[in-house]
């Protein structure tokens, strides 16, 4: 059987940088690694030389079988790359993963995380047929990486691309499984923020086909279900998960897209108002603040909640005996999202 043998290439600023490995015998090989194939894993062991000699390295090969696990040498050109946003370019995420993926089932390699975001690199771009490779590329994370959470993106990544390549029927239902079977906080938010991507999707094409749908007593219902669907699955996290401070802004800037799509401009206002306020350190904040100032100053100059604050604050408080058991405050996050939620309904 012809080999494939994986190439690295050593560069001069990291000589003295060592990749460890850890072999089933409990001994612990420190050196280079210079390659890979099906079975085999080519080191370089460093030799014994003079002060001020140049480093010399013997090549040895060592049964993958034999391998328990790998601390990779310190990458700063790879580090770097994981650190930029996925839209920065899916030709480097490319050449990173042709390189890193052999390393994918290899215990504490970083081939995932280089698969995961070439994944979202290539749904970022918008292009269908990027769509389908960035299926590829998540189902092979998904079913080779050796570290679960790894998988758990990939998995997410692969919901989002099978949406993103029509289909979001078959979608839906894995990510209506793992939101009923999962108790994990942050599990349960993908999924029903894939839920929530799908039924909006699925909203804007019914009113794009139906543009009368008011007068098609057959479309009303279908309209409705999505909408309130949509609605609900996005608001989920800032209702319920308020403590996760990106996922509940994602959602809520997902809603103000709902509120924009149906015309309802004083529920975007109101979403947006909320993740300038709760949120303001995340991405979202942004974007949500560019959108108020869009609106008309007829719009923005009123503000319900404000007011209701305000109010509030002025009616004096009756005083309490120290003994009266005072009531627990509530969440003021949860309560002004149930009211815009009694509202839309």
């Amino acid at each position: 059987m012809k080999r494939l043998l994986l190439t690295f290439v050593l560069s001069a600023s990291l000589l003295s940088a060592q990749d460890v490995l850890t072999l089933r015998s409990g001994e612990k090989r420190t050196g280079k690694i210079a390659g890979l194939d099906a079975t085999m894993l080519k080191f370089q062991v460093p030799l014994p030389v003079a002060p001020g000699a140049s480093p010399v390295f013997a090549s040895v090969a060592i049964p993958r079988a034999d391998i328990v696990s790998i601390d990779f040498a310190p990458d700063p050109v790879f580090e770097q790359l994981l650190s930029r946003r996925p839209a920065a370019g899916v030709g480097e995420f490319q050449a990173a993963w042709a390189t890193a993926s052999p390393w994918l089932g290899i215990p504490k390699s970083h081939a995932a995380q280089v698969g995961n975001a070439l994944g979202k690199a290539l749904l970022a771009s918008g292009a269908s047929a990027d769509a389908a490779k960035a299926l590829e590329v998540f189902q092979q994370v998904e079913n080779g990486a050796w570290s679960p959470e790894d998988k758990m993106t990939a998995k997410e990544g692969r919901l989002r691309a099978m949406v993103a390549t029509g289909r979001a029927r078959e979608a839906v239902g894995e990510a209506e499984q793992i939101a009923s079977a999962t108790e994990n906080p942050a599990v349960l938010i993908e999924a029903k923020f894939i839920l929530a991507e799908a039924a909006g999707a699925s909203l804007k094409k019914l009113l794009e086909d139906n543009p009368r749908w008011e007068e098609d007593l057959n479309v009303i219902p279908e309209r409705n279900r999505l909408y309130h669907e949509a609605v609900d699955l996005f608001l989920y996290p800032s209702l319920f998960e308020g403590s996760q401070a990106d996922a509940a802004a994602r959602g809520l800037w997902g809603a103000v897209g709902i509120y924009q799509l149906t015309g309802e401009s004083a529920n975007a206002l109101e979403c947006a108002r909320d993740i300038t306020i709760l949120y303001p350190g995340t991405k979202y904040a942004a974007p949500a603040m560019e959108f108020i100032a869009s609106l008309p100053a007829t719009l923005t100059s009123v503000d319900p909640e404000k007011e209701a604050r305000e109010e509030n604050s002025a009616v004096p408080q009756k005083p309490k005996d120290d003994d009266e058991e005072k009531p627990a405050d509530p969440d003021p996050k949860k309560k002004s999202h149930e009211t815009k939620k009694t509202k839309k309904s």
